[in-house]
């Protein structure tokens, strides 16, 4: 089954989508933004996607974490990468995991699930949550979701 549209859920929509807990922008099937980082952080840069795969029309969850350079000096990992669906009736369900138990990194770490069909679930959308661990100067660790959500809309 091929997409007929991708819809990237993001915070321009926010009355519209307020009752479901995200906000909509529906962006033609061609838009590259599916795949864009949503990032954060000035010394350690956390960032999450649900990254479309346009030839498989499929979506994962991946997460990345970066020691920023002339910041701090930091060790940085990304672990529990989950890709999850939301809907009305059950909120967030986690669809798929990774949990990446490679270790900590000198300047940047990467981890992503496997891919699922959104059009199992043609009216849910998808949204990524990982855990962002750094030490070096100050130490921290973050579970983080970023403040948008990702759907299609199939044939």
């Amino acid at each position: 089954m091929r997409l007929k549209r991708v819809g990237r859920f993001g915070t321009t929509g926010a009355l519209v989508a307020g009752a479901l807990g995200a906000s909509i922008v529906v962006t033609p099937s061609s838009a590259s933004a599916e795949s864009a980082w949503e990032c954060y952080g000035t010394q350690v840069k956390r960032c999450a996607t649900v990254w479309w795969d346009e030839t498989a029309d499929t979506y994962r969850a991946r997460a990345k974490i970066t020691d920023v350079a002339g910041g701090g000096s930091y060790q940085v990992k990304v672990t529990n990468v989950k890709l999850q669906r939301f809907s009305i009736a059950s909120g967030w369900v986690t669809m798929r995991t990774a949990k990446d138990g490679d270790g900590w990194h000198g300047t940047e770490d990467l981890a992503g699930t496997s891919s699922v069909n959104p059009c199992n679930w043609p009216r849910q959308t998808f949204g990524v949550v990982a855990t962002f661990s750094w030490r070096g100067t100050g130490s921290g660790e973050k579970t983080w979701r970023p403040n948008n959500s990702w759907g299609f809309a199939c044939d």
